[in-house]
């Protein structure tokens, strides 16, 4: 079904306020998934919203607060509110403090999935603040060699303010992402070999069975030690669990530099945009026609999606509804 954006974000926020949400939460969490739609990925689109109504329904909820500060390091108790409001709301401040001092860290714990991680570090890059965001989820990747999940998917993201292309990296450590096993869930088909196990242990090409047992990390050892490294500084450095049993919360790592505490922010752009025109420029491979920034792709997606509208398979459009 090809749906308006308007009629989109209706049904998100329509959606979050029946499932118990304050209006105003919902529509920050609408505008995060709407973006993943927008720029392309459906695995942490509107497919999530299900599983949102599900996680607000289970234990109590404080509010989302600052319980230890220490110089421009603060941590944040996410009171067990949804992630993608505690994931905002910590970006939010430590672009107001990163404004103010020249840089800030925040740690987060106690909350849960906050969806595309990127959407927080461009909240960052939009305000001339180069963003890095960490974070650390629920078991689902294996060890280098290993067959059990240990590690979270575990995605790390960068937003750097320029002139010209905006640059957005956003990556998961998981070969494949639980969004990606719910999309082929849904749409019936198989993964490709070489990225799951089953819970016993065994090669699968079955999303439901990979769900339920393990993924591999992506690029070998090196994605092994991403998601090590990720799991550390978003879990025990801001006092999330670093081993989390099925249900315990997950942690962030929230880091917010100002370009001019370095050097003047026009420079800081220009220097950025040359980079950007000399890698766009470089000498081609035969059959590439352009050679793409991280986060140019989305953002063109993004643009047309913005006129045409997005597409919502009919069977979530009719549960949602």
């Amino acid at each position: 079904m090809q749906i308006s954006i308007a009629d989109a974000r209706r049904l998100a926020e329509t959606f979050l306020v029946e499932s118990g949400l304050s209006s105003t939460d919902a529509t920050i969490i609408a505008d995060i998934l709407l973006e993943a739609e927008l720029r392309g990925r459906k695995t942490h689109g509107f497919i999530r919203l299900p599983g949102i109504k599900s996680r607000h329904e289970q234990g109590e909820r404080t509010k989302i607060q600052v319980d230890k500060e220490e110089g421009q390091c603060m941590r944040i108790n996410g009171g067990n509110q949804p992630g993608y409001l505690v994931a905002y709301r910590a970006m939010e401040l430590a672009i107001e403090r990163a404004t103010q001092n020249g840089v800030s860290v925040v740690g987060v714990y106690n909350t849960s999935h906050c969806g595309m991680a990127g959407y927080y570090a461009d909240m960052a890059r939009r305000a001339d603040i180069v963003g890095l965001f960490f974070a650390d989820c629920l078991p689902r990747i294996t060890p280098e060699g290993g067959t059990e999940a240990i590690l979270g998917t575990n995605p790390l993201a960068v937003g750097i303010p320029s002139n010209t292309v905006p640059l957005l990296f956003d990556m998961s450590t998981a070969a494949i992402t639980n969004g990606d096993l719910l999309v082929a869930m849904r749409e019936g088909t198989e993964i490709a070999e070489g990225l799951a196990f089953d819970p016993d242990g065994e090669a699968t090409t079955d999303p439901d069975a990979a769900l339920k047992g393990s993924v591999r990390p992506f690029g070998g050892h090196k994605g092994f030690g991403l998601a090590l490294i990720v799991q550390i500084l978003a879990g025990a450095l801001v006092n999330a669990a670093t081993i989390p049993p099925p249900g315990a919360s997950y942690g962030l790592l929230i880091i917010a530099l100002n370009p001019t505490s370095f050097v003047p922010l026009a420079q800081f752009k220009t220097e950025v945009d040359e980079l950007i025109t000399c890698v766009k420029e470089n000498r081609r491979e035969r059959g590439v026609t352009e050679i793409l920034i991280p986060g140019e792709r989305a953002y063109r997606q993004r643009e047309s999606h913005l006129v045409s509208g997005i597409h919502l398979d009919d069977t979530l459009v009719s549960q949602l509804t």
